[in-house]
């Protein structure tokens, strides 16, 4: 029983630190960039962010998009370092590893893309 518990300390040790280096890198360096953000050099995961969530930039700023979106790929990046840590072989975590990022960033974006639908914050599409 103590194994199962300090492992699940472990666990949830390895989320945070992958939470917290990815949130920080997001904040100190990425959130850095907003006010050079133009058409062509807005960042692809901002791109993607906003496609797959129909977000209105008239309606949500550029500081509170990133702000967001590095919440999200920090638990993202935390939620497959969690999935990954179940095999021990390294050419089975990258074949978990690579599906499994697609599936937990499609599912996050498509979440809070449901509640900018809520509260109307999503473009409005004929």
């Amino acid at each position: 029983m103590d194994v199962i518990i300090m492992n699940i300390y472990m666990y949830l040790i390895e989320f945070l630190l992958a939470f917290i280096i990815v949130y920080l890198y997001y904040r100190l360096i990425e959130a850095k960039k907003i006010k050079r953000f133009s058409k062509k050099n807005t960042p692809t995961d901002l791109k993607l962010f906003t496609f797959v969530t129909k977000a209105d930039k008239d309606k949500i700023s550029n500081k509170k998009l990133m702000n967001l979106l590095s919440i999200i790929n920090a638990i993202d990046v935390g939620l497959v370092l969690l999935i990954t840590n179940v095999v021990h072989s390294f050419v089975l975590k990258l074949m978990i590893a690579i599906p499994s990022i697609f599936g937990v960033i499609f599912i996050s974006y498509t979440l809070v893309g449901y509640i900018f639908k809520k509260k109307k914050l999503t473009k409005d599409e004929l």
